[in-house]
């Protein structure tokens, strides 16, 4: 606050309200108090001085009174100068040992120790250590000489004419020894306030931590909650389109299809971003090993990017370094495609003429790992050098206006900043504003090698599965009839289970090489019934391949942790299945390789 209160204000207490540092409060206390001292042993001093007669004593005192009083007003008047009054009191107090000591005295006696004892306590509580450390060299400084000129033995009480009397001299050593025990007992008061205040608030921060975690408990229930229930309607969607994309539909009705499956799984990603992200952000999730055709898989994430640029009349480009064809590697499909999407759909979104290109450049391949740099370039609005910062921060686009024209959450290059963050890997910008922009990032990729008739035969024979023997537990009907239709095709007919204890009665009645476990379902979801199976007497049966599914990036590693052999996200691609039954049966050795 530091204010200047009224001239005539006489209120210890009004000085302090305008400190709110207990500390300086303290300060203020302790000065107060010593000049209160002072002034009273002036006032002594003046008495008994002028009933002795020593005219000398009386005049030192009075000019001391007055300056302790101008000071004692100054504090009360300004409270913020109390530094300033520490320093005038701490100075009377040196001048009044140094003439002591040489003037009168001629020795040290008890009441010179005392004052500057009380000069070392007021420096150092009332300045700090710089000062104190300063004022208590020069109070210690005349005791010192006094030693070498007059020795160390002299009574504390002398004789000499300029020696004040006796009685004075007592009643000044109990006022210094009170004004020193009051002194400390402030100083310490301050000290035991401040410790109480520091444990009060470290109180109120544990009520507040403790809140912000069930708010935080509560916003991941809600977001778990909303999760299960958007994505679910929207994975039968996107599954239903698939499969009958996969029955050769005539040519009119294959463009309504792409379209709708097209649209859903936007609807999809946008989802995705909003509820995934803070876990994105709680650094709780692990990048998945799967091993995949690096070229394959960008132009089948390219072929329905390519259509919403060419909706818009803008020209698409896949450019695919000639070095990484046929190149597989070792690496999470999920979130790169999750880069990929977020960029290029953000560079179509925000170009309304010209085009976009996506390129995939070798920079270092060697044996075992291929570096490889991504860039999407668009011809886009571009964005000002001012902005480039804050595009990564949550729900915010470069300009108010972007949001009103373009739409979008502000959430893609988040998401794209913390995704990258898995991959060790960052975003880099370059971008002219009005001429477009070029987001770039690098990852290094484990290879892994394969046959050269392999990587010749674009169309892999699948391998006959049919003798898998498959549980199904999914509460949702659509989902459960999408699943069976999509392992019909794989020539797999599947027992199916609408909750976990049907799914865990089923188990333990029948022979199965292999669950596909929802995770959210009534009466005992996937994580309990997985529990309840891995717990079982039977081994073989305690030990069946389960696989999850999931619509949810975000729980992937209390997938692991559970017990489940792998996961499968929602909505189930074809290929994925496939690649995950694949891996289960050869792992259990049902199929040869």
């Amino acid at each position: 606050m530091n204010s200047t209160l009224p001239f005539f204000n006489w209120s210890l207490r009004k000085a302090l309200n305008t400190e709110k540092d207990n500390l300086s409060k303290a300060r203020i206390r302790i000065i107060y108090a010593m000049l209160l001292f002072s002034i009273l042993k002036t006032i002594i001093v003046i008495v008994i001085g002028a009933a002795y007669h020593q005219n000398e004593q009386v005049a030192r005192a009075a000019v001391a009174c007055l300056f302790y009083i101008a000071l004692t007003k100054l504090v009360l008047y300004k409270p913020q100068a109390y530094k300033t009054a520490a320093h005038i009191m701490v100075i009377i107090g040196i001048m009044i040992v140094t003439t002591s000591i040489f003037l009168f005295a001629h020795s040290v006696n008890l009441q010179n120790l005392q004052f500057v004892f009380m000069i070392l306590l007021g420096s150092f509580y009332a300045l700090g250590g710089r000062w104190g450390v300063f004022y208590s060299i020069l109070a210690v400084l005349p005791v010192l000489v006094s030693f070498f000129f007059y020795g160390a033995d002299y009574n504390t009480i002398q004789t000499s004419s300029y020696q004040f009397a006796s009685t004075g001299l007592i009643i000044l050593a109990i006022l210094n020894f009170i004004s020193l025990i009051t002194v400390h007992y402030l100083f310490y008061n301050a000290f035991s306030e401040t410790i109480a205040e520091k444990e009060r608030l470290n109180h109120q921060l544990e009520n507040s931590i403790t809140q912000a975690n069930k708010l935080a408990a509560t916003k991941s229930n809600f977001l778990s909650t909303m999760s299960h229930e958007l994505r679910t309607p929207l994975n039968s969607v996107v599954g239903i389109s698939e499969l009958l994309l996969e029955d050769n539909p005539e040519e009119r009705q294959k463009e309504n299809l792409k379209i709708l499956q097209l649209s859903a799984r936007d609807l999809h990603a946008l989802i995705n971003n909003i509820l995934d992200f803070n876990k994105l952000e709680s650094d709780k999730l692990v990048l998945e090993d799967v091993n995949f055709r690096l070229d394959e898989f960008m132009q089948n994430i390219c072929i329905g990017l390519a259509k919403k640029a060419r909706d818009k009349q803008l020209d698409f480009k896949l450019e695919i370094d000639p070095a990484l064809e046929h190149t597989t590697i070792k690496s999470d499909p999920t979130r790169l495609s999750q880069l990929i999407y977020n960029l290029v759909g953000n560079a179509i979104k925000f170009t309304e003429r010209g085009g976009v290109t996506v390129r995939l450049s070798n920079i270092e391949k060697k044996h075992s790992q291929a570096k490889i740099l991504f860039s999407v370039a668009d011809t886009g609005i571009g964005i000002s050098p001012d902005k480039h910062d804050s595009i990564f921060d949550l729900f915010t686009q470069a300009e108010s206006h972007t949001t009103r024209k373009y739409g979008g959450t502000g959430l893609g290059l988040a998401i794209v900043k913390q995704v990258l963050g898995l991959f060790n890997s960052s975003l880099i910008l370059e971008s002219i504003p009005g001429e477009g922009s070029t987001f770039s990032f690098t990852i290094t990729f484990d290879l892994v090698a394969t046959k050269v008739n392999d990587q010749q035969d674009d169309t892999p024979k699948r391998k006959n599965l049919s003798t898998l023997k498959v549980l199904v537990a999914e509460d949702n009907d659509v989902n459960r009839l999408l699943i069976k239709k999509q392992l019909e095709k794989l020539n797999i007919n599947a027992t199916l289970a609408v909750n976990g204890v049907e799914a865990y009665n089923s188990h333990c009645n029948n022979d199965f090489d292999l669950i596909l476990m929802d995770l959210h379902m009534p009466e005992m979801n996937g994580y309990e019934t997985t529990k309840k199976i891995r717990s079982l007497k039977d081994r073989m049966k305690a030990n069946v391949y389960i696989i999850a599914f999931t619509a949810s990036i975000s729980e992937q590693q209390e997938i692991l942790d559970t017990g489940f052999d792998d996961y499968l996200y929602k909505p189930v691609n074809m290929n994925e299945l496939y690649n995950k039954l694949e891996k289960a049966a050869l792992e259990k050795q049902l199929i040869t390789a």
